[in-house]
């Protein structure tokens, strides 16, 4: 008799405990499935998927053009050479242009003067370049900061020169008495030029949209044509020259993009 009593409690004992963990796997089984649409609405919140579509977009763009943007580029140049060509700023000194991922073109300026004035003289000189520039990346660092790059140009110049020479012619009578008259006379000349520019350098991105860098190389001058003009009268000079001379710059670029 006890032994049934005995194994009916047992029976009973476990088929509680059968019930108890059915109704824990359908509590956990409930709490999950509630989970999953929140987890779900989560994920496609706008927010959500706008921060997604942020990252995708600059890790993207980070792949297209590392350690720089891409877009309007200007470039400020100081430009010293080797040459008498120095005294008036041979070079050109801004580069306005396309900065892409691994290169840039653009279209080089220079515009120099010096004028000189004493004892009744006075003369100046006046130099314009434009010069269509190309700068090719060879090198560039892991983080795409640090860049090695080669320089090539090839443009337009014009030189003139002016110059004025004021003298006085005096004349002096029986009596002593002089009279003096003054004459001025203005000379002109003018020459074509063929700048050629081919150099190596470098840049260091500060941040994504300003560099500082320095190149140097080899700059050609080849004259085109000349001409002169002294009291009204003009004349074509058939002369033929060329120079050659090293140089060296520090450049400031911007870059106007993403």
């Amino acid at each position: 008799m006890l032994r049934s009593a005995l194994g009916v409690v047992v029976i009973l004992g476990g088929m509680t405990m059968v019930r108890v963990s059915h109704a824990e796997e359908g509590v956990a089984v409930k709490a999950a499935a509630d989970d999953e649409p929140a987890s779900r609405q989560e994920a496609e919140s706008p927010v959500a998927v706008k921060a997604a579509a942020g990252d995708e977009a600059a890790s993207r763009q980070e792949a297209e053009s590392p350690g720089h943007a891409s877009g309007l580029m200007v470039q400020a140049r100081v430009q010293s050479q080797t040459s008498l060509l120095s005294l008036v700023g041979a070079g050109t000194g801004f580069l306005v242009g396309y900065q892409g991922p691994s290169y840039a073109i653009g279209l080089g300026l220079g515009l120099s003067r010096v004028g000189v004035s004493a004892g009744g003289e006075s003369d100046s000189l006046t130099l314009f370049q434009v010069a269509p520039t190309a700068i090719i990346d060879v090198w560039h660092s892991a983080d795409g900061r640090a860049r090695a790059n080669l320089i090539g140009s090839v443009g337009y110049a014009r030189a003139s020169f002016s110059g004025t020479v004021t003298s006085q012619d005096c004349t002096s009578d029986a009596l002593g008495n002089e009279s003096c008259t003054s004459n001025s006379q203005d000379a002109t000349a003018s020459a074509t030029l063929i700048p050629v520019m081919v150099g190596f350098g470098g840049d260091y991105y500060l941040s994504r949209n300003f560099a500082l860098g320095a190149e140097f190389g080899v700059q050609a001058l080849f004259l085109a044509s000349a001409n002169t003009t002294s009291s009204g009268s003009s004349q074509t000079v058939d002369l033929g020259a060329n120079a050659q001379f090293a140089y060296g710059a520090l450049r400031a670029t911007f870059v106007l993009g993403d």
